[in-house]
């Protein structure tokens, strides 16, 4: 069991449970996921290795989250007069949590986050996502490595300044990353790459040797396109590291609370 492939497992129970939310009591939940656990432990057990990719290979066969729920659990509805699925509201439901329970923010951070998202909070339609800096504050507790790595492919986009050197350091974060996967590293990889060698085949000077219009188109108009590629791969990527940091983070509220005492 690897840390990657257990948190793919981690990252695709919690998409189940939150299918499951409206259609089993939190019991029947609890429940319904540790049986799904155990089936994808006993397939995981019986493959030959325990990889990411083995991992996700086993969960194709389980189909998509919400695939599963609709196949398993049919027919079981919320029930709006059913007193144990809906216990009496607390009195102290209409209060707004503080905000980093999700509550309305104040001050600079009430700021970042745009306005609106505060009343949205307040009246109880709060937003899927966190707000830009604290997706950022995110990815840097759970995933730091991947955003240095992300941090230096956007260094190597002002060409001007010379850094186009800190890309191949960038690459190198991003193969050893186990929150990418081999797709997304090829895709950061090859898109600058080939970003660069676009800019040099349009560089429009002349030069007598091939080394010479190597080094010189590398320096003119390579580096420009290897700047525009890294950017476009770091669009690519931040999503996929936000979004592992936010189910590394559900996992570790839920475990929190499950934790007796």
């Amino acid at each position: 069991m690897t840390q990657r492939s257990e948190q793919v497992v981690l990252d695709y129970l919690s998409e189940v449970g939150l299918v499951l939310h409206g259609r089993l009591t939190a019991r029947e939940r609890t429940t319904y996921l540790a049986d799904v656990r155990s089936r994808i432990d006993a397939r995981r057990a019986a493959a030959p290795d325990d990889d990411a990719d083995t991992v996700r290979g086993i969960l194709l066969v389980f189909g998509s989250p919400t695939d599963l729920v609709e196949r398993e659990i049919v027919g079981n509805k919320l029930d709006i007069e059913d007193d144990e699925l809906i216990p009496p509201k607390p009195r102290h439901a209409d209060r707004p949590p503080p905000p980093w329970r999700g509550g309305p923010s104040s001050g600079l951070m009430g700021l970042l986050e745009g306005p609106g998202r505060t009343e949205m909070r307040v009246h109880g339609h709060v937003p899927r996502g966190p707000g830009p800096l604290r997706g950022l504050i995110l990815c840097l507790r759970r995933h730091p490595g991947e955003l240095v790595a992300l941090a230096l492919l956007l260094l190597t986009v002002p060409w001007m300044w010379g850094l186009s050197f800190l890309w191949v350091l960038g690459v190198a974060f991003i193969v050893l990353s186990r929150v990418w996967n081999v797709h997304d590293k090829w895709i950061a990889i090859v898109v600058p790459f080939l970003g660069c060698v676009t800019g040099m085949a349009l560089w429009d000077g002349r030069a007598d040797f091939v080394d010479q219009y190597v080094q010189r188109s590398l320096s003119e108009t390579g580096v420009i396109g290897l700047g525009l590629a890294s950017l476009v791969s770091v669009a690519y990527l931040y999503p996929r590291v936000l979004r592992s940091a936010r189910a590394a983070e559900r996992a570790a509220e839920r475990a929190a609370e499950s934790r007796p005492g």
